[in-house]
């Protein structure tokens, strides 16, 4: 059961409101001629590779660094083993051989998923959107299978707009968090990509994002809503 107040609001406060709301508005971008034409976009920690048939969404090259460091200990340490074995008391070489053999492996599944892996893979002939669900940010798991069909929509929305609370709005972020969400029609979010920029430059941000929505948007025939904040 629900209440409603008679409190009302003065008619200033109400033009004051749609003042800053007006000064709020940001425009649909322009359109692309081709949103399918290959190309690659670049968004915050993800790079997009766009052609007719099929869009990548993979990590970007610098994802390569942390693997590399990581091979390359536990190469130095399985080194330091091999000439050193007299110089480690037995309890100590058991500690480092335990690390070597768990750290190894991880970081050679890293490295070959920064260097090849793709955490999104929409498909025009699979006719389905792929979703790897990454264990520990490492590129093994699960892979969902989202059929295009199962799509309701393509969202771009800034999460660092101010948003309304009980006790009332919270102010605008200083840097504009722009992102791309696949909506399926149950309601479930997957977040595709996202942009940061300043505040001043919000546009490019979401000319930015908007870009690879259209893309997708193109690809699975989705419709694309937003820009919200």
């Amino acid at each position: 059961m629900t209440t409603e107040t008679s409190e009302s609001t003065p008619l200033v406060e109400l033009g004051d409101a749609d003042e800053a709301a007006a000064e709020r508005l940001l425009e649909r971008p322009q359109a692309v001629d081709e949103p399918l034409a290959p190309r690659t976009v670049f968004l915050h920690r993800r790079v997009v590779t766009i052609t007719p048939d099929r869009i990548e969404v993979r990590p970007p090259r610098s994802a390569v660094v942390v693997p590399l460091v990581g091979v390359a200990l536990t190469a130095g340490l399985l080194a330091l083993l091999g000439t050193s074995v007299d110089s480690f008391p037995f309890w100590l070489m058991g500690i480092l051989l335990l690390f070597a053999v768990v750290l190894l492996p991880l970081s050679g599944i890293s490295l070959v998923y920064a260097l090849l892996g793709a955490n999104i893979v929409a498909d025009r002939r699979g006719q389905n959107v792929s979703m790897k669900q990454r264990f520990l940010g490492l590129g093994i798991g699960t892979n969902e299978l989202i059929p295009v069909w199962k799509i309701r929509e393509f969202l771009v929305e800034d999460e660092g707009r101010e948003i309304a609370r009980a006790g009332g709005a919270l102010p605008a972020e200083e840097i504009a968090q722009w992102q791309l969400v696949l909506v399926k029609k149950s309601g479930t979010r997957h977040v595709l990509g996202t942009v940061s920029t300043p505040r001043q430059h919000e546009e490019e941000g979401l000319q930015q994002i908007f870009e690879v929505a259209e893309a997708f948007s193109a690809l699975t025939e989705a419709p694309i809503r937003g820009p919200i904040w």
